[in-house]
Parts: C-alpha cells; structure tokens; sequence
C-alpha cells in the first residue's frame, strides 16, 4: 500500500517532483524545519532542496501536499523502519502559511483512513519543544513512549 492518491481534507498529495522553486523554498524554510532532522537543514537552494528530496526518495515514499489551487504546502514523508517490519517512520512538514487551519490533523486522518485495518504501524518521533505536532498525535490516538530528545508517537492500523 502506497501514498499515491492520498487526499487529506483540502490537500490532495502528488508528485514530489511537480514542486515549484517557490513551494520549495517555502518548505525548507528554517521555521518550518526546525523539529525536524539535522538533514531537512539548511538547504537554501532548489538544487540542494531537489538533491535531498531525491536521495530520501530512494529510502522512503515522498509525497507533496497541494492546495486546490495547485499550491505545494507540504510534505508526507514515510520509511520502513526495517524491510521485514510492517512499522513506518512518518514525517511531515506543511508550510507555515496554513498552520493553524486543521491541515495537519486532516492529514493524519487521511493517513489513518489510508492503513486503518492493515497490520501497518505509523510512528513518528517529536522532537522536545515541538508540542504542536505532540499534541495532533496524542489527540489522534497516537501512543508515546520518551526516547530521550524526543517522544516517539505509535498508531497500529489494526488497533493493537
């Protein structure tokens, strides 16, 4: 099961590929990557931003985010965590103009529905200090477990 044709409220996902100079240097903008892994840092220009999302399309399903308008303001990112397990690290980033507006937990809604009913786990790890996105998983189900810098937050498909 892909991400391929995922719809989360407003947002339909697409092709990473199919992202504008200007979506990307929205979405790698410093504030926007902050919680995120040391690799979404610091990319300023759209060969480096393209050249990342490339490299990590080889490791993981990449998904843009647009708007009806045809406007990419965001990013599903999901990897298996082994080859043989049926857990995905999920990572996501929306850009900062459409913070606040119900996106992100109508994408995570969109992501339950997607695996809801497979053995599939969806996990992702927040950072300390990120407490919006702590918040969105807690209140949509998503069990946590302290690792230290950051809490990972679990949701089974199955229920369990």
């Amino acid at each position: 099961m892909t991400l391929a044709g995922l719809t989360a409220g407003r947002l339909q996902g697409g092709d990473w590929r199919q992202l504008s100079p200007d979506d990307l240097a929205t979405l790698f903008k410093p504030e926007v990557v902050e919680f995120l892994p040391h690799g979404f840092q610091g990319l300023l220009t759209e060969p480096d931003q393209r050249a990342f999302l490339t490299a990590l399309s080889s490791q993981a399903e990449v998904l843009a985010l647009f708007e009806e308008t045809g406007a990419g303001v965001g990013l599903v990112i999901l990897s298996h965590a082994d080859p043989d397990s049926t857990e995905r690290h999920l990572g996501y980033l929306l850009a900062q103009r459409i913070w606040g507006q119900g996106l992100a937990t109508g994408l995570i809604a969109g992501l339950q529905d997607l695996y809801r009913g497979t053995d599939v786990t969806l996990c992702g790890g927040v950072m300390q200090g990120n407490t919006a996105s702590a918040r969105l998983l807690q209140r949509a189900g998503f069990q946590g477990r302290d690792t230290g810098d950051e809490v990972v937050y679990c949701w089974s498909g199955n229920g369990h």
